[in-house]
């Protein structure tokens, strides 16, 4: 099966690009238009280094950062985020600090968890968290929820694509939004519209990637 895709271009930086795949797409959580693929920003060297100095203008200079939480395979982009949060800027809140960049694993309930070893970059920190994709919110509800439990204090959350601008009363601040992507639609299992009109699932898709039927 061949599927329609299309580049885009950050507006906030173009030098940042995605892939958007047109289809019927399914996760654990919604059925989507398309499949948004930044397996570049996540891998690449270069890409990972311009999102993160892009994100880093965000919080730079309004949020302390001590740790970062990554999600859905998003550590190199939160090591370079680290790396420009804390540059020797005169302005910056963070400049000089030894940020911490950290990944709670999936207990056998799924729920997000910190080991003993990683829990004291945690209590008591300013968190910022760190996602790919927030598309349905349900992850990044979760991470919030995590970090709380463990006595952190989440100062954001950074991702490369959002459907959404608030996540528990939390800005959301991202690279791409639906605006970027013309016809974009997320929505929940129950109420998809591509399946009531008979539209079969073209591939199943999470942080990974997708996979064809």
């Amino acid at each position: 099966m061949i599927m329609n895709s299309k580049m885009i271009k950050s507006k906030l930086n173009p030098s940042l690009e995605v892939v958007a795949f047109s289809g019927h797409f399914a996760t654990r959580h919604s059925h989507n238009t398309h499949y948004i693929d930044i397996t570049r920003m996540k891998h690449e060297f270069t890409m990972a280094r311009e999102a993160a100095i892009t994100l880093a203008q965000r919080y730079a200079y309004e949020k302390g950062v001590d740790t970062i939480v990554c999600l859905d395979g998003s550590e190199v982009i939160g090591a370079f985020l680290a790396r420009h949060l804390s540059k020797n800027d005169y302005f910056s809140i963070n400049r000089d600090k030894n940020i911490n960049v950290v990944t709670p694993e999936y207990d056998s309930n799924g729920q997000l968890i910190f080991r003993d070893n990683l829990t004291p970059m945690i209590s008591g920190r300013d968190v910022l968290i760190l996602i790919s994709t927030v598309n349905s919110g349900k992850t990044a509800r979760r991470a919030v929820e995590c970090v709380l439990y463990y006595g952190g204090r989440v100062q954001g959350i950074a991702s490369v694509f959002s459907t959404l601008a608030l996540v528990e009363e939390i800005p959301v601040y991202s690279l791409f939004t639906p605006a970027d992507i013309p016809g974009y639609a997320t929505h929940s299992l129950k109420e998809c519209p591509m399946c009531r009109a008979g539209q079969k699932i073209d591939a199943l898709s999470n942080s990974y990637g997708f996979s064809l039927f």
